[in-house]
């Protein structure tokens, strides 16, 4: 979904992530409103888009906001820029703490590979296979009183 839109939109939605712009309020309306895709794919692919680092970078440094055709929709307000820069720090930590935890972790050797078993030689079958019941009643024939 977001090839097609890149492809369709490439100013709205950059291969460079330099140039990635906030998006204009209320384009998920406008992308659903050209039946491209279903209103939940449209949703999903919007719901990753924004939340991507080089996104909200843009949004923290408040560049200004994109239509889909490329032209200028606006600043972004105050509120948007520190809600985004929170979340780049959140993420930025996060990101250290794994790199911290991975670089602090014991270096566990891989454990040996087991060799497959031999398999059994196989052994011809000599005659016919009996097939016996173990510890079921026979059957008799019942006769007439």
């Amino acid at each position: 979904m977001l090839a097609e839109l890149r492809e369709r939109f490439p100013a709205a939605f950059p291969t460079d992530l330099s140039t990635v712009r906030p998006l204009a309020l209320g384009i998920r309306e406008a992308i659903e409103a050209l039946k491209i895709a279903g209103r939940t794919p449209v949703h999903r692919v919007l719901w990753l888009w924004t939340r991507t680092p080089a996104y909200l970078a843009a949004i923290a440094e408040g560049r200004p906001r994109v239509n889909l055709d490329g032209t200028d929709a606006g600043t972004v307000a105050a509120e948007h820029q520190a809600q985004a820069a929170e979340r780049l720090a959140s993420l930025r930590a996060k990101g250290e703490r794994k790199a911290a935890a991975a670089a602090a972790a014991p270096v566990v050797p891989a454990a040996p590979v087991p060799e497959p078993a031999p398999e059994p030689a196989s052994v011809a079958p000599t005659g016919r296979p009996v097939l016996t019941l173990k510890g079921r009643a026979t059957v008799t024939k019942r006769t007439k009183p």
